[in-house]
This record gives structure tokens, C-alpha cells and sequence, in this order.
């Protein structure tokens, strides 16, 4: 199961991708005060993927990124 972290601050954490990811339980959601990118989350959307960062355009973008990330999980 792919572990995807977000920042608090991440208008992300509200995305109906998210939900639907949540809901199918493919992936581990933790949303953190701070990732530890300062700045980043004021410029761009991104979401942290088992520690790789992978920025974001829309909710498309993301729930494709997170099936591609729950699928490279469980094939490890």
C-alpha cells in the first residue's frame, strides 16, 4: 500500500479524488501540519508518494498519480 502524505494547508486535502482514493483504501493518507517543503505548497500542488514528491495540476492528475502509486505498491 503506497503511503501519500499532505500538507494541512493543501486545498488537496479537500479533493474528491481523495475521497475516492480513501474510500477504495488503495493508499495510506496522512495529512501533516508541514511536509517540510516550505514555500512549496504556496506555489504548486503536491502531494508526497513514499517520499517522492509529485506535483499536481488538477484531480485528474491526482487520482491518476495515486492509482499509478497504489499499483507500483502492491507489485513490490
Amino acid at each position: 500500500m503506497a503511503t501519500v502524505k499532505l500538507c494541512s494547508s493543501n486545498e488537496l486535502t479537500k479533493s474528491e479524488a481523495l475521497k475516492q482514493i480513501v474510500r477504495d483504501a488503495s493508499v495510506d493518507i496522512m495529512v501533516k501540519d508541514c511536509l517540510g517543503n516550505c514555500g512549496q505548497c504556496y506555489l504548486e500542488r503536491f502531494v508526497k508518494v513514499d517520499q517522492r514528491i509529485i506535483v499536481i495540476n488538477d484531480e485528474e492528475e491526482l487520482l491518476d498519480q495515486l492509482l499509478k502509486a497504489a499499483a507500483a505498491s502492491e507489485a513490490d
